[in-house]
């Protein structure tokens, strides 16, 4: 019953509040206190979110608005033979009148026919459109994709269909942020600097982890890359954060000896400058948040506690959109971050008690022993945090693809260690790409190594049992499920406490 009136994510979340607040209860009173004054501040803030102002665009549909009035206020996503960007809308036109109105409206503007150089409307362009203003359409099947609910969750409630060039008229350039603005044009920038010096295929692959997007892959690649449980690697995410915070500080402190506060607060910026220049999607939106904060946690000399980093950002994230709760990016997001907190050091350490693991290299060793040593050491490092994030998804990817990857864990170990270079490689090719000699030899290592990548995800994808399809779990199953987990992890920390408690005796 809590399944159908309020979905599978929220029937999860309620139970996990209630055990949250059952097991609090039991030591600390006020937590439990705490945790009900949390929830209960959610729910109105989402309230508030879901109300519209009198004058939103989507209250003049059934007035048959026929035009509207704005300016393009996100980054263009440019398909094949179509572009979908939103319109802050100042104005529609009804009944051959224009009349004040606001909120957001979603663009889909095709290609015209006949015309060789297409140069669709940008970031802040004002725009003058003339088409029939409508709702979004809803899922045709129960338990499909909603792209009705998906553009609410962004309160868009309206969507028009641009076709033909008499259409659209733009009338210059709007009132755009400039730091959006310069975080999109370094995004556009990246994007052809990768598509001039690589092939179609890897030149996608390669944008997409660089940019955190995997709408510019061909059909066929996405495909495989779901079936192999990889269209992780092309969202952006904690990695892409780690990475830039490793790049950029290597780099900050070979320009110089700054100030360790100072050097925290560049970094957060970059992070902020990435984060815009990706789109605040639930993933990176936390991945910053969480990076952010353990800057600041050095500053000041408080050390990072993994759980109250997450959980923090969960709230900040949920303050800004509560809306992003129903979001599959961030429930998939939270829920592997979450798994590799608690579940990955349970896997790792019975690894090392069944002496599974890797031997370090020998003193000595040459070069070769030792990038064989790391190449295997990325792949089982793969190997374990795929099997956690795995075991903390599965009855959300069950419920929202109706998919099981049976070849998930392999391959993420095996690409394990191509992830790294392909990422650096895609942010870096705009500045390397013109230096004599050193561009083309970057160029085509990258293109090597994302060739291996898709050549071995391609192979994985097509095997004919490479992907299960299996039914929805219900609010029943994933709780139950879920439940099960958290008594296992419970016995397997005691345990292990118990057995360090004895070795210390």
């Amino acid at each position: 019953m809590l399944s159908a009136v309020c979905g599978l994510p929220l029937a999860i979340g309620l139970a996990g509040l209630a055990f949250g607040c059952a097991w609090a209860a039991a030591r600390r009173a006020y937590v439990a206190a705490l945790l009900f004054a949390t929830a209960a501040t959610g729910m109105l803030r989402y309230d508030a979110h879901l109300l519209l102002p009198p004058d939103d665009v989507s209250r003049f549909i059934p007035a048959y608005a026929t035009g509207a009035v704005g300016r393009v206020a996100s980054d263009v996503d440019l398909r094949e033979d179509h572009a979908l960007f939103v319109l802050a809308v100042e104005a529609v036109e009804v009944g051959g009148r224009r009349v004040t109105a606001q909120g957001k409206l979603m663009v889909c503007c095709y290609r015209p026919e006949g015309v060789p150089e297409w140069h669709p409307p940008d970031y802040g362009d004002a725009l003058i459109l003339r088409s029939r203003i409508t709702r979004p359409s809803a899922a045709s099947n129960p338990g499909a994709f909603s792209w009705r609910n998906y553009l609410a969750r962004q309160r868009i409630y309206a969507i028009t269909y641009v076709r033909g060039a008499g259409s659209l008229r733009k009338l210059g350039s709007g009132r755009p942020n400039p730091l959006t603005a310069l975080a999109l044009r370094a995004k556009q920038g990246i994007a052809r600097s990768i598509a001039r010096a690589m092939p179609a295929d890897e030149a996608s692959v390669v944008a997409g982890m660089a940019l955190g997007s995997y709408s510019v892959l061909p059909e066929r690649l996405q495909s495989n890359f779901r079936k192999t449980g990889t269209l992780h690697l092309l969202a952006a995410s904690g990695f892409n954060c780690a990475v830039i915070v490793i790049v950029f500080g290597f780099l900050l402190r070979r320009l110089g000896k700054l100030p360790k506060g100072t050097a925290s607060v560049v970094l957060i910026c970059v992070l902020i400058f990435y984060m815009l220049m990706v789109g605040a999607k639930p993933s990176i939106v936390r991945a910053t948040v969480m990076a952010s904060l353990v800057l600041l946690g050095s500053v000041i000399g408080r050390p990072a506690d993994s759980l109250n980093l997450l959980f923090a950002a969960a709230i900040i994230i949920l303050a800004m959109n509560p809306a992003d709760l129903f979001d599959i990016g961030f429930q998939l997001s939270f829920a592997a971050v979450l798994a590799l907190v608690l579940v990955l050091p349970i896997i790792q350490e019975t690894a090392k008690r069944w002496r599974i693991g890797l031997a370090a290299a020998r003193p000595g060793a040459d070069w070769k022993a030792k990038a064989a040593m790391r190449v295997t050491g990325e792949g089982w490092q793969g190997l374990t945090a795929t099997a956690a994030a795995t075991l903390g998804t599965l009855p959300l990817s069950a419920h929202y693809f109706n998919q099981l990857s049976l070849v998930s864990v392999v391959v993420n170990a095996i690409v394990a260690a191509a992830v790294l270079p392909i990422f650096a490689i895609g942010l870096l090719l705009p500045l390397l790409s013109w230096a004599p000699g050193i561009g083309p030899a970057i160029s085509f290592i990258g293109m090597m190594i994302t060739r291996f990548t898709l050549s071995v995800i391609n192979w994985f994808g097509e095997l004919p049992y490479s992907c299960l399809s299996v039914p929805s779990p219900g609010a029943a199953g994933a709780i139950g499920y879920y439940a099960l987990l958290c008594v296992g992890l419970m016995y397997a920390y005691s345990r292990i406490a118990a057995e360090k408690g004895t070795a210390r005796g």
